[in-house]
């Protein structure tokens, strides 16, 4: 038969304490999350009306090659930061 000590104990107790505190945060604020991902999605919407296969726009992709371009910047510049800090 499986020994159960304190630590284990202590830690599966913890550890539904912590998701059902987690599902009630979850439940209470449903409403505030789906309403940031509806207004997250709509940004992220396209012009190809949900048609998946539909080729994306010359600005579209402009668009996203700027965005990506920044992210790239942002990452050379803390790789940047944190060797100058050494």
């Amino acid at each position: 038969m499986i020994n159960f000590d304190k630590d284990f104990l202590a830690g599966f107790v913890s550890g539904a304490v912590v998701g059902a505190t987690g599902y009630k945060l979850f439940e209470d604020n449903a409403g505030d999350l789906k309403r940031l991902v509806k207004s997250t999605g709509s940004s992220l919407k396209t012009s190809t009306s949900g048609n998946l296969n539909a080729a994306p726009t010359l600005e579209e992709l402009t668009m996203q090659k700027e965005n990506i371009e920044d992210l790239i910047a942002e990452k050379e510049l803390k790789l940047k930061d944190e060797a100058d800090k050494k």
